[in-house]
């Protein structure tokens, strides 16, 4: 069932953030409903043909610089073997040159194609599941403070979320681009979607680009202030700005996200990863409220008894 509930699930999750901006517009700016639920829809559609575009942009570039990037590689590896000969060990530059040239480059270049277009046509899936949930809820207001409460926090997190990975990704941009360093908004496109998968996702997204600045410059100074920068902007973020905007909103243990997060990964791949806390978080409001899972909600948080 992961075809239709991966798309349905973040369907879910992206009504929950979209549906208190409805609301304000009903409100405040006494927009009727349909005429509101056609606004978002068209922004929500927008943005993502924005970042689609950017994102193909940059791969057709790496695409028609290919031959670019192999003699840069070829160089790279002359120059390897020269260091390492100059240490006293012997490296065969020829050797290495033909182990690449027989990697399956156009096999791993047709799965990547094909991951794209997988993407695409989950986009299509969520925007269409987001549609109907917007035109079939009637009431846009709820008392349950159960559903509020999820509602709140899913909302809360994804929001956070999104403002702190697009801060992540601007800078890591102007870094990129201070430096002159190819395909810097390919990096920061995926700067932006790895911000949300926690603790491993930021990591990935500091060292995907640095083979590119290698192949630029070598091991000069610029490849080592470029990962400083890169480093440090994510660090910062991630452990002092991202903490400040959450709070304890979500209220769960570092170590049970972790734990959840290589689970969903498992269960649901890379979309997996992305939905595991917000998930996670749900699963912990759900078991709050039933005396027999109370404590495995505790546990959840790092509270290793009941409160009474």
């Amino acid at each position: 069932t992961k075809d239709i509930l991966v798309p349905f699930v973040l369907a879910s999750f992206i009504y929950a953030i979209l549906t208190p901006q409805l609301r304000w517009m009903q409100v405040k700016l006494k927009i009727p409903r349909l005429a509101a639920i056609g606004i978002t829809i068209v922004i929500f559609i927008v943005s993502i043909t924005l970042l689609v575009l950017g994102f193909a942009n940059s791969l057709e570039s790496f695409i028609a610089d290919a031959d670019q990037y192999r003699q840069k590689v070829a160089e790279f590896i002359s120059w390897g073997t020269q260091t390492a000969a100059y240490f006293g060990v012997e490296l065969n530059a020829q050797n290495i040159k033909q182990e690449i040239a027989q990697l399956p480059l156009m096999s791993m270049a047709q799965k990547f194609t094909g991951g794209i277009m997988s993407i695409l046509g989950l986009t299509t899936l969520v925007i269409i599941f987001v549609l109907f949930l917007l035109i079939g809820d009637e009431t846009s207001t709820t008392e349950n403070p159960f559903v509020l409460e999820i509602q709140q926090k899913v909302a809360k997190y994804i929001s956070a979320k999104f403002f702190v990975s697009t801060a992540t990704a601007v800078l890591v941009l102007v870094v990129l681009l201070v430096f002159g360093v190819e395909l810097a908004l390919l990096f920061a496109i995926l700067t932006f979607f790895l911000n949300f998968i926690p603790n491993i996702g930021s990591l990935a997204a500091t060292v995907i680009p640095m083979p590119v600045v290698l192949l630029q410059y070598g091991l000069g100074w610029q490849f080592f202030v470029v990962l400083v920068l890169v480093g440090v902007t994510q660090f910062v973020i991630g452990n002092v700005v991202e903490p400040k905007m959450m709070g304890e909103s979500m209220d769960l243990h570092p170590v049970a996200v972790l734990i959840f997060l290589m689970f969903w990964g498992l269960v649901w791949g890379i979309p997996g990863m992305f939905l595991s806390v917000p998930i996670t978080a749900i699963l912990k409001i759900v078991m709050s409220r039933i005396e027999t899972t109370k404590p495995f909600a505790e546990l959840l948080a790092g509270r290793f008894h009941v409160r009474h």
